[in-house]
């Protein structure tokens, strides 16, 4: 075998290679006897049947399994031997293996590309008191009282506060219904305005109406509509009220709390705060990722591999035709906002590239790796509780090389939490938690 590699660009390498005829020969004996393992075939018995046979009964198939053996084994040895690593599955080019000759075929992939990485030891974050506060917990202790929540219906006036509504939704822009802002028997928790909070776009229209009223209003389209044509347009809102319930949150006693699996009334709260304080570690641990990513990747500038690129902005105008199809938005329109949306869609799968591949990199120098195993457990975990069978799921991911991105993922993960967790962690001043006292449970409980 022979072969020349080259480095096209930072980011991408072609390979040549030719195989002797006799490998070729080779190759084509090993498919011959895959394909006749226990095949069954008159005259002969089952896995038995002459390596001559099978090449001439099954000419081509042979042929193509013999390319795949050349091309895939050749590239692995060749690419592990000069330590190069493919970030995404590389394109064959050439024509299929005949015996008897000498096969020569090509292939280009991408690469990582030279960057400086950090030094994890020098990193630092600012996070912020992880202690959860009285809104958070109070708003947690509501959540899980909503579970023996009661619904009153209400017809005697207009809503207020708390109240539950269902509303028929319909937003135009010139006439034309927007997906994802039309929408019946849509359910609207009326919750209170804090002190310098936005007031919600339909709020003012909803809280004028009795049941069975209409009410209009407009609202401004938000920056996060898919299409970018769209957004900052004035959206005409024409609102129907069709029902106001009021919810009966149950007494804080000592017997709502054992309806809900504790014992007393102060287990109840004690796991209250645990779960409040797990959901704002969580949080500090996504908007601290976040920060070091940004700070990192505003100090570096390295070529995109373009394969990543593309891919990403692939899945981001796949997500946004999802979301359209989701809202019922008909074919025109759906095609109409994956056009307007080219250049944002380019422009968000370059940074995330960005991102993607420093994490790679990342990963490359600290030795970061994931199994097969530890893709099929991933796998495995995918289909619980959601009826999917595990084999099917499994036999599609592979088939379709959907393992190779699925374990490179799982790696920009690990590289993430490897990078979070080496920083040092700066607190930033925060005020003294009150304790979650102030909640006290109602007399006669």
């Amino acid at each position: 075998m022979e072969y020349s590699i080259e480095k096209t660009s930072p980011t991408s390498v072609s390979l040549t290679v030719t195989c002797s005829a006799d490998e070729v020969r080779k190759a084509f004996d090993r498919a011959a006897k895959a394909i006749g393992k226990g095949m069954n075939l008159p005259g002969f018995r089952v896995g038995k049947i002459p390596v001559n046979v099978i090449k001439s009964r099954f000419a081509s198939r042979v042929a193509a399994d013999a390319t795949e053996i050349l091309a895939d084994a050749t590239m692995m040895d060749i690419l592990k031997k000069e330590g190069v690593r493919p970030l995404c599955p590389s394109q064959y080019h050439g024509q299929g293996a005949q015996e008897g000759t000498e096969f020569s075929f090509s292939s280009s992939f991408d690469i990582l590309p030279e960057m400086e990485l950090p030094d994890l030891e020098t990193l630092s974050v600012a996070v912020p008191d992880p202690a959860p506060g009285d809104d958070a917990l109070n708003a947690m202790l509501d959540q899980a009282l909503r579970r023996l929540a009661g619904y009153e219906e209400v017809t005697d006036r207009k809503p207020q506060d708390h109240d539950i509504l269902t509303v028929d939704v319909r937003g135009t822009v010139d006439g034309k219904a927007l997906p994802g802002m039309t929408a019946d028997n849509f359910r609207l928790h009326l919750l209170p305005v804090q002190p310098g909070g936005k007031v919600p776009e339909m709020d003012p229209i909803v809280r004028a109406l009795h049941v069975g009223e209409r009410g209009q209003g407009v609202m401004v389209c938000p920056d996060n509509y898919p299409d970018p044509t769209l957004r900052g347009r004035e959206v005409q809102l024409d609102v129907v009220l069709r029902r106001i319930q009021r919810e009966v949150l149950p007494p804080l006693t000592d017997e709502t709390a054992q309806k809900l699996g504790f014992k007393t009334f102060d287990d109840l709260k004690q796991e209250v705060w645990q779960q409040t304080f797990a959901a704002r570690m969580r949080q500090i641990q996504r908007e601290g990722k976040h920060r070091l990513m940004e700070e990192q990747l505003s100090r570096l500038d390295f070529p995109l591999p373009e394969s990543l690129v593309q891919r990403f902005y692939r899945e981001h105008l796949r997500d946004a035709e999802h979301y359209l199809k989701k809202q019922h938005a008909d074919a025109d329109t759906i095609r109409e906002t994956l056009e307007h949306m080219h250049d944002e869609a380019m422009e968000f799968a370059r940074k995330k590239a960005k991102g993607h591949t420093f994490l790679l990199a990342l990963a490359q120098r600290e030795g970061i790796s994931v199994s097969g195993k530890e893709a099929e457990d991933a796998v495995r975990a995918m289909t619980k509780g959601k009826g999917q069978n595990y084999d099917d799921l499994r036999k599609t991911i592979w088939e379709t090389g959907v393992v190779t991105a699925m374990q490179e993922r799982m790696i920009v993960d690990r590289a993430l939490d490897r990078l979070y967790g080496a920083a040092r962690k700066i607190m930033a001043e925060s005020t003294i938690l009150r304790p979650f006292s102030e909640v006290r449970k109602d007399a006669g409980g």
